[in-house]
């Protein structure tokens, strides 16, 4: 096809046409292809353009790519960036609803690549599972902008709205379609992702959408907290809708574990060795000691930390940056000039700079026991992190060892100790992170020490990333 892709097989099937596994031979490189199969020439046209013109516009890690269009002898195939992945909707079918944390980690990424469409002009307009691909590599990737819209495109009249169970309200009325719409079927997408099916499902498509347009959504039972979120969401008037920028960080806050659980648990644990140490040492022939309600509170905070005000032990929040942060700005001036696509330069107040994929947060990390401060860069999700802190200078392997021997992580194993120190730790149970440190020279006696976090699974598809964020950074001071 088109004189250089070979298509292998079916990997999936939609509304407009069917998607294969492909090769391309000129560049050697595995390629998805949406070949559209309604009959009519001018729609093709229309739909295939269309798609492919959205989708070209963004510049997100969370949105596939497009490389290609092919259109020969009436027929017309889109060729896109292959992901190997499962969709949103199969897993939620194969394996049922998925934890309310689970669904808040790929809803913010679904939210960062909308809002980067938003940002350039495109509605997506068919935001639902089907097109959320959880990808192996563990990217969440928004897909299929078939029924995209773009701002100020000459486009014909649309020939399909979308999923009938994830279209807004205003859309079945009037097609009024905007971002407050996207944001809708963001909702829903949400609610069946962690409830198990759509907000309205009825017994036939008349009646659900009859409830679509006149009910309020079902209450969520398994939500939780992103319960408020989801119906805020799903309100039929869009006007009322929280906007993007309102429900990020909502999202992030429900990836994190309540404060009053994590106390919870310190506490019974205190009550029970109290209660063991009474028990262990109560003599029969006295009389029991009562034990005032003070002495019940807890001596220890939830996570333990190490003597010197080093790290924890252990740690419980999702994100090696704790809360999030801001969306980072790229630099107006000294960008190298061959920054990579989707890359933006950030220059930081604190003296250095450094290439940042699009769409990463920064926000301030604690200043430890020495009065080193440091910031936090995270992705979309929270799940990869480069923290960049300023310390005194040292020679690297020594200090690296010395950082060893005060910080005995949960789990540790060495991988290497030289000119950097890579290595794995359990921060929480069945919980394996990857971690590489550096020290890169800044002025006098002042080093920046760099340390690479991710989830061992994600280390390897995220060694080009890794190495944008080394590689390209400098101190300024």
């Amino acid at each position: 096809m088109g004189g250089r892709y070979r298509l292998l097989e079916v990997v999936g099937t939609g509304g407009m046409g069917q998607v294969w596994r492909a090769e391309d031979d000129l560049l050697l490189r595995t390629v998805a292809v949406k070949e559209i199969t309604v009959p009519s020439t001018a729609l093709l046209v229309a739909e295939a353009m269309r798609e492919a013109r959205a989708a070209a516009r963004l510049d997100h890690p969370g949105v596939v790519k497009i490389f290609d269009v092919v259109w020969r002898r009436g027929r017309c195939w889109i060729v896109m960036e292959y992901v190997e992945s499962r969709s949103l909707q199969r897993v939620v079918r194969e394996g049922g609803p998925l934890p309310y944390r689970e669904v808040a980690r790929i809803g913010l990424a679904v939210l960062a690549a909308l809002r980067t469409a938003h940002a350039a002009g495109v509605l997506h307009r068919d935001v639902k599972p089907d097109n959320v691909l959880l990808a192996d590599d563990g990217r969440v990737v928004l897909t299929d902008f078939g029924l995209a819209t773009v701002s100020g495109a000459e486009d014909g009249p649309d020939p399909r709205l979308g999923s009938p169970s994830f279209i807004a309200p205003e859309r079945l009325e009037s097609d009024d379609a905007g971002v407050a719409s996207d944001l809708w079927s963001f909702g829903a997408m949400l609610y069946a992702a962690v409830e198990g099916r759509p907000p309205f499902a009825r017994g036939d498509a008349a009646t659900s959408l009859r409830a679509l347009l006149e009910d309020p959504p079902d209450a969520p039972k398994l939500a939780g907290p992103l319960t408020p979120i989801i119906l805020a969401l799903l309100d039929k008037d869009p006007a009322r809708r929280p906007s993007a920028a309102q429900i990020e960080p909502r999202l992030s806050a429900a990836l994190r574990p309540r404060r009053r659980s994590r106390l919870v648990l310190a506490s019974l644990a205190v009550v029970a060795l109290v209660a063991a140490v009474i028990v262990v040492g109560h003599d029969p022939g006295q009389k029991p000691q009562r034990i005032s309600p003070a002495a019940m509170r807890p001596a220890v905070s939830a996570t333990a930390r190490v003597p010197g005000g080093t790290e924890p032990l252990m740690a419980v929040a999702t994100s090696p940056c704790g809360a999030p942060g801001n969306v980072v700005a790229a630099a107006t001036t000294g960008a190298p000039a061959d920054l990579a696509p989707g890359w933006i330069w950030f220059r930081d107040p604190t003296g250095f700079a450094l290439s940042l994929p699009r769409g990463w947060r920064r926000s301030p990390e604690d200043t430890d026991s020495r009065g080193d401060s440091g910031v936090c860069f995270s992705d979309p999700t929270g799940h990869q992190a480069l923290t960049v802190r300023s310390v005194t200078t040292e020679a690297a392997a020594p200090y690296w060892r010395k950082q060893e021997a005060a910080r005995p992580l949960t789990g540790y194993r060495r991988i290497a100790l030289d000119a950097e120190w890579e290595y794995l730790w359990n921060p929480a149970p069945a919980t394996i992170r990857h971690e590489r440190r550096a020290l890169i020279p800044a002025v006098r006696n002042r080093s920046y020490l760099l340390r690479w976090r991710v989830a061992d699974p994600e280390w390897s598809s995220t060694v080009t990333i890794q190495r944008g964020l080394f590689d390209r950074f400098r101190s300024e001071a």
